[in-house]
């Protein structure tokens, strides 16, 4: 129920969206994967011949969105689309300023917002296409120091309740994931600015564990799947228990 569908993945270069890419691929799909790095991805454009074109793209260039559209896709629709670049950072309020605001929220919401808006056009997609934010369970939760991660990831589950009601009469799904922490390069970088005593509170928040990107990545092909047809507008939370307690 989801092979042969042609599926757009942003942050495609490293951790859940490498992943997921590697699944799809195997399950006889055609991804466009976007990355600012293209030798992160060599092995799997190997792998995944003309099951995988890459586009390289800094999202930041919102001007540069014709590189995916009218180029890489050349002609055919979209089936699928899902959001997992994003940045996540660790900074106190008075460190804050409206240019810091700004940039992690042009990552994290203004660019899944402008990739929406053309994905969404009939030129470019099907009906009934599918659609997967990677949110936090950060959008709902509060942590010190994340006052610019928490927020981008509230904004994102704003976008989805909205765009769902809007895309509705198209039959698009739009959905959001929000996994705890999962073992990606991001996570590694997190863990390298910080003690191991914070280290291991973060751990211990989790009650099955921190995550794996094979822990993800199966909900986000069920999502992108006909199985899913009648889900929209809806946040999955992925976290080990984190959120419960």
């Amino acid at each position: 129920m989801i092979q042969n569908k042609k599926i757009l993945i942003t942050g495609a270069t490293s951790g859940i969206g490498l992943a997921l890419c590697d699944f799809l691929i195997g399950k006889d799909c055609s991804v466009i994967a976007i990355g600012r790095e293209k030798s992160k991805i060599a092995n799997l454009i190997a792998k995944g011949g003309n099951k995988l074109k890459f586009v390289l793209l800094d999202l930041n260039e919102f001007h540069n969105y014709s590189k995916i559209f009218d180029e890489a896709l050349a002609g055919e629709k979209f089936d699928g689309f899902v959001h997992c670049a994003g940045i996540e950072e660790t900074l106190p309020l008075t460190m804050y300023n409206p240019d810091n605001v700004k940039r992690i929220f042009d990552i994290n919401v203004f660019s899944g917002i402008e990739l929406l808006r053309n994905f969404s056009k009939k030129k470019y997609s099907n009906d009934g296409a599918s659609v997967v934010y990677l949110s936090s369970v950060m959008g709902e939760l509060g942590q010190p120091g994340k006052i610019g991660y928490c927020a981008t990831k509230a904004a994102v589950l704003g976008v989805v309740k909205a765009s769902a009601l809007e895309l509705a009469k198209r039959n698009f799904r739009i959905n959001a994931i929000s996994p705890g922490v999962v073992n990606t390069p991001m996570t590694e970088k997190l863990f390298s600015q910080i003690d191991a005593e914070n280290i291991q509170r973060i751990k211990d928040m989790h009650p099955l564990g921190i995550g794996n990107v094979e822990d993800i990545v199966p909900t986000i092909a069920f999502l992108l799947s006909d199985f899913s047809k009648w889900i929209t507008g809806q946040n999955i939370k992925i976290d080990g228990g984190y959120s419960i307690q």
